[in-house]
């Protein structure tokens, strides 16, 4: 059953009538590591594509996964200052965009005096193990009672502006009775704007929507918050998404422009775009509306929204600025592209998206993305994981006058299996042949197979000499079913 989506009534018609790809790349997931414990969060350090740096939210700890396991010393260990009860933890890290060169990286956890607390570290000389004696603290988003809740949880560098965002929940009780959210001079149920600054620790950006004002903090960048778990940058815009967990009945998906801060999210007036507690009448001026609302239900039962990532990667162009968010309770793997004004698409991914073994994930805690924008799961109960497509192309290194060996693997057994190419890029045309929508630009056909048993295609296909400087992408399809794509450049 989908979920109930409920955005504005331009949306729900594109969402009805627009022309989605039927038939394209169909998606599975390979296991990177269930070596973990409660991971929730994985993510890759700028310009190292050799290992997955992933938070454990009971241990304190970050672990490294390198040639193919999770090395045996921890990367950091926070857990002596930590505090991991209900929804907190080690929640999230994020590198510095300079890591290459300062070795700067930090983490965003509970610690025992219940506070969020965003710390700096260093790496030491072993690359696999940071110094912590170089622990720094950041920021400090202090609780105002002794509940254990709704911390909210992700920390990321805005990839236009070079700046930490930090988000954080109301900190409870439920309902959020004080209007926590709403008081701009609590940093509870917001989301943070900091410019870091070294060893000072960090500056207020000139353009925080709230500087110079004695009512609001002005780290503050946006408010009305309840519990944004994730959050998720598109890397290509700088734009913002943010999954905001509900509270009893509505979970949601909100946009914000690049650069647009100062924007009220709602909570607690409202939940989502309804007036809370229900029946209390609001029409408050100001308030930002979510993109995508889906109810909590119990068919499947769903309870707590999961962001999020906006794929950027080169594999699978058809979803191409798809924001990827779940359910913790469900399992459930959706994705939708908004185009600013509407969402435009919406998918459901959950028969696809599960653990390589055909379950669903037990307890869903995060999507995020690796140094080639692939989308990785990250499961509270199981492990990590990286969404790929099913049929898998493996394309050679090209050279101008020999032939090139294709291979592929995930083809249904014993099917004729076209190699397609383009000369002028990715794109989506419909490919009636095999009823398929390709992700090619003017495709045209580089051979055919037919699938062995094992679903496993071989072509061999010669190269000019004449293509020698240029780029092609290379998609392979059969009928209903299309491979990852490939981009080559002719040497």
């Amino acid at each position: 059953m989908k979920p109930r989506i409920l955005v504005n009534a331009a949306a729900i018609a594109a969402l009805l009538t627009s022309d989605l790809p039927l038939h394209a790349q169909s998606l599975t997931t390979e296991e990177i590591t269930r070596a973990v414990t409660q991971p929730t969060w994985a993510t890759t350090a700028p310009g190292d594509p050799h290992r997955i740096f992933i938070t454990e939210r009971t241990t304190g700890q970050v672990r490294v996964y390198r040639n193919g396991r999770v090395l045996d010393a921890p990367f950091l260990d926070v857990s002596a200052n930590m505090r991991s009860r209900y929804d907190g933890g080690l929640m999230c890290m994020a590198f510095d965009p300079d890591f290459a060169d300062n070795g700067y990286f930090y983490v965003y956890y509970t610690d025992r005096r219940n506070d969020g607390v965003v710390e700096r570290f260093e790496v030491s000389g072993n690359p696999d193990v940071a110094d912590p004696a170089t622990r720094f603290e950041v920021i400090r988003v202090e609780r105002t009672g002794p509940e254990d809740m709704h911390a909210g949880g992700f920390i990321g560098f805005g990839p236009m502006d070079g700046c930490l965002y930090i988000t954080s929940g109301d900190g409870g009780p439920q309902g959020d009775p004080d209007q926590n959210a709403q008081n701009g001079l609590l940093a509870l149920g917001k989301i943070l704007r900091i410019a870091l600054e070294g060893d000072s620790g960090y500056s207020i950006p000139a353009d925080n929507p709230f500087v110079g004002r004695n009512d609001v903090l002005p780290e503050i960048w946006a408010l009305g918050l309840r519990n944004p778990w994730r959050a998720a940058f598109d890397s290509r815009t700088g734009d913002l998404y943010v999954a905001d967990v509900g509270h009893e009945s509505w979970e949601e998906v909100t946009f914000i422009p690049n650069g647009a801060g100062g924007l009220n999210l709602g909570w607690a007036i409202r939940e989502g775009s309804r007036c809370f507690p229900p029946g209390r009448p609001c029409d408050p001026p100001g308030l930002t509306d979510p993109i995508l609302e889906y109810f909590h239900g119990h068919d499947p039962p769903r309870c707590c929204i999961i962001g999020g990532a906006v794929y950027r990667g080169s594999a699978m162009p058809l979803l191409d600025g798809h924001y990827f968010y779940s359910d913790f309770c469900s399992g459930e793997v959706w994705s939708l592209l908004y185009d600013g004004q509407r969402v435009v698409e919406w998918r459901d991914h959950s028969t696809q998206v599960r653990r390589p073994d055909g379950q669903r994930f037990g307890g869903l805690s995060s999507i995020t993305q690796d140094h080639e924008g692939n989308l990785l799961i990250v499961d509270f109960t199981s492990g990590v994981y990286r969404v790929v497509t099913v049929m898998q192309l493996r394309s050679p290194t090209l050279i101008g006058g020999r032939r090139a060996e294709f291979s592929m693997t995930g083809a249904t057994p014993g099917a004729r299996v076209v190699l397609l190419y383009s000369l002028e890029g990715t794109g989506r045309t419909r490919y009636e042949q095999l009823d398929v929508t390709v992700a090619l630009t003017n495709p045209l056909v580089a051979g055919f197979a037919y699938a062995d048993a094992e679903g496993r295609t071989r072509w061999s296909v010669p190269i000019p000499h004449t293509a020698r400087g240029r780029t092609i992408w290379f998609q392979a399809a059969e009928v209903g079913n299309t491979s990852d794509v490939s981009r080559r450049v002719v040497e």
